[in-house]
């Protein structure tokens, strides 16, 4: 029987910034944390959505709804979600409560800086989804990495918007996941960071970071 490996390229095209880099065939290529606060930072000023990342309430259903919407070859959704509050005696606390579940924090933020900056551009928070309501509830497998802009960034670009302008200050970004896969893939890959930058406009941050995973 003939080969047709020949037939079959074995390299695959990443586009970083405005270079394209030759990758081993099977890799993915995923976004790095500076990569999404700045995306953030993009949508708090008003600035389109990157492809394949979505305006959706993502408290509205449970997270498996929510991703059938929206079919993902690699098993993760990038999700702009506005921020709802509750009150918790005589504080405010985010509301992250759905009709069949509610998402939980696992641990303390992250901060996410990029280059140029001084102060941290974004806060990264970890959550996992509960089926039910407490003490009954029944933890899943899917996971979730919340951006939001920390108070110094966001301060920033208010003081640079023009008076009157309506901005999407409450508006979050959401990485869902499901951990067995995540994990799967880990086990199987080790992640290269590959940094590049747009060098016709060296004064905004390095939106173009992302992660290969080899």
């Amino acid at each position: 029987m003939a080969s047709h490996h020949s037939d079959i390229p074995n390299t695959s095209a990443a586009v970083v910034g405005n270079d394209e880099i030759q990758l081993p065939r099977g890799n993915q290529v995923f976004p790095s944390d500076e990569f999404l606060a700045d995306c953030l930072m993009k949508r708090f000023n008003g600035e389109p959505n990157p492809d394949h990342f979505h305006d959706v309430d993502l408290y509205s259903k449970h997270p498996a709804q929510l991703t059938e919407l929206e079919p993902s070859t690699d098993n993760k959704w990038y999700i702009f979600t506005p921020r709802f509050k509750k009150t918790l005696g005589t504080k405010l606390r985010p509301d992250r409560r759905t009709p069949n579940g509610y998402w939980c924090t696992t641990g303390v933020d992250k901060a996410i800086s990029v280059e140029g900056s001084t102060n941290p551009a974004a806060l990264k928070n970890f959550l996992d989804f509960y089926e039910g309501n407490r003490p009954d509830s029944t933890k899943t497998e899917w996971k979730m990495h919340e951006y939001r802009l920390s108070d110094a960034v966001k301060n920033t670009l208010i003081n640079s918007k023009p008076r009157g302008d309506m901005t999407l200050d409450n508006w979050v970004l959401c990485k869902l996941y499901k951990k067995r896969e995540m994990s799967s893939r880990s086990e199987a890959s080790t992640p290269t960071i590959i940094e590049a930058q747009n060098n016709e406009d060296k004064s905004s941050p390095p939106a173009a970071n992302m992660i290969i995973f080899l």
